[in-house]
């Protein structure tokens, strides 16, 4: 039998497993850490904004503490997408919102969420609009600053009604964060803006593009030079060579990367809470490790290629 996954391949998951492995993948009611941790974004950044504007904080310290703040928005974001933030679908859906109003206003949860549901029926296809993250060293950390600019562009150049429909959201969203901006700099505190939402945003969405987007999607060709997994046949005939996994120094990497060190569990089972990857691993390990795996060792940028059946339990 082939090690590779696939939909004509599935990944066999035994009737004892089952029970388990539904109750990890599937949004509770609330997912209670991904609510705290969207406590943790909003009290940070509205106390660290209102310490600085009373001049108890200095600017440009109030902009790291932002980025400090705005970085975890990542993971309610993106959980909000797959509606893995609560079973509730106006609760998560509200998550999302409140997620995203604190680093990028002018977009809306649906034009994330119609572009995220486009990478993973086309992960490193063409028409993956995560292709955006990829490119030539001169631009790529523009690119990452821009990302989400480039999913609102991905879904208006689609073709698709349901994308293009996603706009009908983030337009108004845009106009009233230019008319908020355009305000706030009348009144006098255009620096203010710059320093405690422009700046720490983009540094955000940079770190957000490079350890989400990038890193989980890269190979090394026959020079071991880095490269985007960029052949289908890696995606869709071979589902669990199509991403990465990342093994070693957790839990420091869960902290890191939001718990996408374990990005393959993620696009295997979806709507799993990101909170449950690690645990998902270890209940499936044994199925995984059966299957072609791309494994990032430690900090390495490129990954091993194992064939399944080559690397034992508990393995790094």
């Amino acid at each position: 039998m082939s090690s590779n996954a696939s939909s004509k391949n599935p990944i066999s998951v035994s009737a004892e497993k089952k029970t388990e492995l539904y109750r990890l993948t599937n949004p509770p009611v609330i997912a209670w850490p991904t609510l705290a941790i969207l406590v943790f974004i909003v009290v940070g950044i509205v106390g660290t904004d209102t310490l600085a504007l009373q001049g108890h904080v200095p600017l440009w310290a109030a902009a790291m503490f932002n980025v400090l703040f705005m970085y975890p928005i990542f993971h309610v974001a993106h959980d909000a997408t797959h509606r893995s933030a609560s079973s509730n679908v106006q609760i998560n859906d509200w998550m999302g919102r409140i997620a995203l109003l604190m680093i990028a206003p002018q977009v809306s949860l649906s034009t994330f969420r119609y572009s995220h549901m486009i990478h993973h029926r086309f992960t490193n296809e063409a028409k993956d609009p995560d292709h955006y993250a990829h490119g030539p060293w001169w631009n790529i950390v523009f690119r990452w600053m821009t990302f989400d600019l480039s999913y609102a562009v991905y879904n208006w150049r689609s073709g698709d009604p349901r994308g293009v429909k996603t706009l009908k959201d983030t337009l108004p969203l845009a106009a009233m964060t230019v008319a908020g901006v355009a305000a706030l700099v009348y009144f006098g505190y255009g620096w203010e803006v710059v320093m405690l939402w422009l700046i720490p945003a983009r540094i955000t969405t940079a770190l957000i593009g490079f350890v989400f987007l990038w890193l989980p999607h890269l190979d090394g060709d026959e020079h071991g030079q880095l490269q985007h997994i960029t052949t289908a046949e890696s995606t869709q005939n071979n589902l669990t060579a199509g991403t990465t996994v990342r093994m070693g120094h957790e839990p420091l990497m869960d902290t890191l990367m939001q718990w996408h060190n374990y990005h393959l569990i993620h696009h295997l089972w979806p709507t799993t809470p990101s909170y449950n990857h690690r645990k998902v691993w270890q209940l499936m390990e044994t199925e995984l490790r059966a299957r072609d795996l791309r494994i990032q060792h430690g900090f390495a940028l490129i990954p091993t290629f194992h064939p399944g059946g080559t690397t034992v339990i508990g393995s790094h």
